[in-house]
């Protein structure tokens, strides 16, 4: 946390009060206070809790979606689902409600409460030419980082679910998938379970690269917009690359995911296309484990006849959260 030393605000009124001159300096400082308070206060998102809906959220940070299934376990699991980049024609929104009823009879069958945030693309870029780091698949965002409002949207159904603080499940595909990868290394406390596919970078457990790509120190400014530029300073945590390590995580990609990715999108990664970058990654977190005396429980699955393809490797995906 930075510290900042600021002055006392109060200061300037450090002088004897009495009689008409002290209630004058009451409404004063409530003229002062109360406007202060009701800008810094926070809304919490809007939970729907009627089973069988697919239910449209806005939040103060963009739009979600959420299914709560038929029958609820006493205490429900919690499905995060991160999308890819959507199509240039496509908004992030309507890609966002395309996984969520993707998965919709996988929470019938299991239970679990699916949250499929919307990450659009002026507060949570992640378009190739943008000047936000990856956005959000670097955990970045405008308002709020993309991991922020991921653990915030949980927050707000494990409390109206009886369920605080527990891990939930993760899922991510494509821009998702790099998410997913991000969101374990920093958070690695709060995922139960995660299966990332189709994913073209991972957080290398190097700390040459700088982060979003390796475990090294970032300091820089990210423009969102001409109006917008952001400072960030971030220093990864060794310790919770190894706490990542111990949490049970699947990464597939398709074996037809061949496409040669340009130097430019993927700095740090070990290979030039999604299979042999995600083989190496899996090899490479294996090996910074067991340097540490610990066994890493990532898997790796390669799919025949399957390419870019959300659809084409849910089931998979699917199979990888429920299988022990």
């Amino acid at each position: 946390m930075i510290q900042q030393h600021l002055p006392n605000p109060w200061s300037r009124y450090a002088i004897n009060l009495n009689g008409s001159t002290m209630t004058s300096f009451l409404v004063l400082l409530l003229i002062i206070i109360l406007p202060a308070c009701a800008s810094s206060s926070l809304s919490e998102p809007p939970i729907a809790l009627e089973p069988g809906q697919l239910a449209k959220g806005e939040d103060e940070f963009g739009i979600f979606y959420t299914y709560v299934p038929t029958t609820v376990p006493e205490k429900p699991d919690i499905l995060m689902l991160i999308h890819g980049t959507p199509p240039e024609d496509e908004t992030a929104e309507a890609n966002a409600q395309y996984y969520l009823t993707a998965w919709i009879d996988f929470a019938e069958k299991h239970g679990y409460i699916l949250i499929a945030p919307a990450f659009n693309q002026e507060d949570f870029s992640s378009r190739r030419g943008d000047h936000a780091l990856s956005g959000y698949r670097g955990l970045f965002g405008r308002e709020i980082s993309a991991d922020e409002w991921v653990l915030r949207l949980v927050k707000a159904y494990q409390s109206a679910f009886g369920a605080a603080n527990e891990p939930f499940y993760l899922y991510g595909h494509s821009a998702g998938g790099q998410f997913t990868g991000r969101f374990l290394v920093t958070h690695p406390e709060s995922v139960k379970k995660a299966v990332i596919t189709a994913a073209a970078t991972y957080p290398q457990p190097n700390p040459d690269v700088a982060w979003p790509f390796g475990m090294g120190e970032l300091h820089t400014d990210i423009a969102w917009d001409s109006d917008t530029i952001k400072h960030v300073d971030i220093v990864p945590d060794r310790q919770k690359w190894l706490a990542a390590t111990q949490i049970p995580l699947t990464v597939i990609v398709g074996l037809n995911d061949t496409g040669e990715l340009p130097s430019s999108l993927i700095p740090g990664q070990k290979g030039k296309n999604r299979c042999t970058i995600a083989r190496n990654w899996i090899r490479d977190m294996a090996a910074f484990a067991e340097a540490n005396g610990l066994e890493s429980r990532f898997k790796l699955g390669i799919i025949p006849g399957r390419g870019h393809s959300m659809g084409g490797l849910i089931s998979y995906s699917q199979g990888a959260l429920v299988s022990q």
